[in-house]
C-alpha cells in the first residue's frame, strides 16, 4: 500500500523527528511504501515577530541577532549544529519528495504529535480537509494544549468538525484530545500510544552501561529560572553526578551535547537519571527504562495522561526541591514494560485493522 504521512516533520526538535520516523518505520515493517507529504504550515495565531523564529527568511536575521544577545553565542552555535544534524537525519530517513496535493496513493495518515493543535495556526489538511484520497485516518493525533474552549474562541468548530467527521478513522494519544473529538463529532475514538512507544527503537538505543551523569532534556527557553537551576545543581552535587544537557543548550549544565536522534536515545538509555519537562523526554525515558523526574508545564493535557497510563504519576514534581523524592521512588520497570507491550499490541491492531478495512 502507498501511504502518505502528514505531520510536523521539520520541527527543530528531536522528539518530533523521532515520532515521525517511528510511524514510518512501523508502516515499512508491514510492507508499505511510505512518504512524508510536504505542506506549508500556517502561523496565523502568532505575532509577526514570532513567525521569524519558525519560518526562516532574511527577516529572521534581526530576530536571531536579538536572540543571540539574550542567549549567548554558545546557544546559537549549538542550535546551528543541531539544525544541521536534524537535517542530515531527515535526508537519510525521510522521503520528502511529494507535496500533499500531488499524492496519488492509497491512504493518508495524519499524525502523530500535536497535529490538531491550534496554538500556532490552523492547517485544514491536518483535519482531513481538501485531501484527495479515499482513505484518511489519524494515528495518535493530539490537540496538545488546545481545548474545546480554544476551538470555539478561534471560530474553528465548524471546519474542524467537518474535517474530522469525514475521516475514515480517528485515533488520539491523550484524554484531552479524546474529549475534544467527542465534543466535535460525537465519536468515541480510541487512545493509542505515541509512535515512539509503538516502534520502541530497541536497536537504536543500544545496550545500557553505567554512567556518571544526570541527563537534562528541556527546551532551551525553559528550566533556566535561577531557583530551578540551583535546586537541580544541588541534587546532582548531592548524588556526585555531572549534569548533561542533551538535545538542547543550557549553559548551567556541565556539558551540552549535540547529538543525532539515535544518539539522544543512547544518551537517555545510559543516563543514571533524567530530568525533563517534555512529552518525548518522558516517552524516551519510558522505553529506555531510565528513572526520571517530570515537571508539568503548559503540556499537562498530554503529559499527565502519559505518565498515569504507565503508572508513573509519582515521578511528577511540582518543584525541583522534590527531585530526591522522585529519585527515591522504586520504579517497577517490569510492570511499565508490561503496560507498554499491552498498549503496543492494542495500537498496532488499530493501525493494521484500520488500513485493511
Amino acid at each position: 500500500m502507498k501511504i502518505g504521512i502528514l505531520t510536523y516533520y521539520g520541527v527543530h526538535n528531536h522528539g518530533a523527528v523521532l515520532q515521525a520516523n517511528a510511524l514510518k518505520s512501523v508502516l515499512e515493517t508491514q510492507g508499505h511504501d511510505v512518504k512524508f507529504l510536504t505542506f506549508d504550515r500556517s502561523y496565523e495565531y502568532i505575532t509577526a515577530e514570532q513567525t521569524k523564529k519558525y519560518k526562516i527568511s532574511p527577516a529572521s536575521i534581526g530576530y536571531y541577532a536579538k536572540y543571540m544577545t539574550q542567549k549567548g553565542v554558545g546557544n546559537i552555535v549549538y542550535n546551528l549544529e543541531k539544525s544541521k544534524t536534524l537535517k542530515e537525519y531527515r535526508q537519510t530517513h525521510f522521503d520528502l519528495s511529494t507535496p500533499y496535493d500531488q499524492f496519488d496513493g492509497d491512504a493518508i495518515i495524519i499524525g502523530s504529535d500535536e497535529v490538531f493543535s491550534l496554538e500556532i495556526g490552523f492547517n485544514p489538511i491536518l483535519y482531513g480537509l481538501g485531501l484527495k484520497c479515499n482513505k484518511v485516518l489519524s494515528y495518535a493525533g493530539s490537540f496538545g494544549p488546545t481545548t474545546i474552549e480554544d476551538v470555539d474562541r478561534l471560530g474553528k468548530r465548524k471546519k474542524i468538525t467537518e474535517g474530522l467527521s469525514g475521516m475514515t478513522a480517528i485515533s488520539v494519544r491523550d484524554q484531552n484530545s479524546q474529549v475534544v473529538v467527542k465534543e466535535l463529532t460525537g465519536k468515541d475514538v480510541p487512545l493509542v500510544c505515541d509512535p515512539v512507544i509503538l516502534y520502541g527503537y530497541k536497536k537504536e538505543m543500544g545496550k545500557k552501561h553505567d554512567s556518571d551523569y544526570i541527563l537534562v532534556y528541556a527546551y532551551d527557553g525553559r528550566m533556566n529560572d535561577a531557583d530551578e537551576v540551583q535546586k537541580i545543581k544541588a541534587f546532582a552535587k548531592a548524588h556526585h553526578k555531572k549534569l548533561y544537557s542533551v538535545g538542547y543548550h543550557h549553559k548551567w549544565c556541565d556539558r551540552n551535547v549535540n547529538v543525532s536522534p539515535d544518539q539522544l536515545l543512547q544518551s537517555i538509555n545510559n543516563a543514571s537519571f533524567v530530568i525533563t519537562d517534555t512529552f518525548h523526554g518522558s516517552v524516551m525515558s519510558i522505553i529506555c527504562n531510565t528513572p526520571m523526574a517530570v515537571m508539568l508545564r503548559n503540556n499537562s493535557n498530554k503529559l499527565r495522561y502519559l505518565l498515569s497510563e504507565y503508572g508513573l504519576s509519582d515521578q511528577i514534581v511540582d518543584d525541583f526541591s522534590e527531585l530526591d523524592g522522585a529519585a527515591g521512588n522504586k520504579i517497577d520497570f517490569n510492570e511499565v514494560n508490561r503496560k507498554v507491550q499491552e498498549r503496543r499490541t492494542y495500537s498496532m491492531n488499530y493501525l493494521v485493522g484500520t488500513l485493511e478495512k
